[in-house]
């Protein structure tokens, strides 16, 4: 195969389980996607998904090509990580992998000021799933009580979560806390972290799951019912209140994590260098001190 983005593409669709998802991981439209998929299942001469919605379920062939494609994918990663290792130069892209929580509320308010006093290193942002079993970027933003064993970082902070509602959906239940909706986060896997995150609340008490932890965050503000957030989310949001202030509901490790072949290239260790220094002077709120 002489283009390595139509079999890039197609072990996104594979992996995260839709074209959708697969464009979303890649940070490309849905169309593109689908259209370069086509054109790829029209070279190989067959249909690589079972059926035409493309969700993940693999046909005969499109197994085959799958176990081959990964493969492919580590020598292609393994040139890459030998090619930058070795590189001398000071600049370039540093390709960071988060959740869009992390992103959102705490990678992306520093990197206006990184970019501004690092003209020469530019950021790639994509959000990967925690259960993923290798690190598909140069950096990792993970919030986990189980690091991938393989990489090298280090433990930042200890986020704390609570529950959180908007204070007319509280003051509506303040005499009847037991009536309240609550909405979670649902990613569809097979080992979802809301149980681990709110082990007090009957499952059948989350009358509403989402995929997308903001479409969550706003549900919450529009007073739809209440949900388990990050303290550095939830006390910094005036349209949210805590519903019990003093209780703290689970606990994440928040990791920055690294490839130990990487961790000396230079545009890698600025930009480690530089998130460590902001997340100091972030640590009471993330901790909830």
């Amino acid at each position: 195969m002489k283009n390595w983005d139509d079999i890039r593409i197609f072990l996104a669709v594979a992996r995260n389980g839709s074209i959708t998802a697969g464009a979303r991981s890649l940070g490309l439209d849905q169309s593109t996607i689908s259209r370069r998929l086509q054109a790829f299942e029209d070279k190989v001469g067959q249909s690589l998904f079972v059926g035409t919605a493309k969700r993940g379920t693999l046909s005969l062939s499109g197994q085959e090509i799958f176990e081959g494609a990964l493969r492919l994918e580590r020598e292609v990663e393994e040139i890459d990580r030998r090619v930058t290792a070795h590189s001398s130069e000071s600049g370039g892209t540093v390709h960071v992998v988060t959740t869009d929580i992390l992103s959102n509320h705490l990678l992306l308010s520093v990197t206006s000021e990184f970019l501004r006093q690092n003209p020469d290193i530019n950021l790639r942002v994509r959000t990967q799933e925690l259960d993923k079993k290798h690190l598909e970027g140069d950096v990792a933003l993970l919030a986990t009580n189980n690091p991938m064993e393989d990489l090298y970082g280090r433990k930042l902070a200890t986020a704390t979560f609570a529950s959180y509602a908007s204070p007319s959906y509280l003051e509506a239940h303040k005499d009847r806390l037991e009536e309240m909706v609550w909405l979670n986060w649902d990613d569809g896997s097979d080992t979802p972290s809301w149980p681990a995150l709110a082990p007090d609340i009957p499952d059948q008490m989350c009358r509403l799951r989402v995929d997308s932890v903001s479409s969550l965050l706003e549900a919450t503000r529009l007073g739809v019912g209440a949900t388990i957030l990050p303290c550095f989310i939830g006390e910094k949001d005036p349209s949210l209140k805590r519903i019990t202030p003093n209780q703290v509901v689970s606990r994440r490790d928040i990791w920055l994590l690294v490839r130990s072949d990487l961790r000396r290239v230079r545009r890698i260790r600025t930009f480690l260098d530089f998130f460590v220094r902001y997340i100091k002077t972030q640590r009471a709120v993330i901790e909830n001190l």
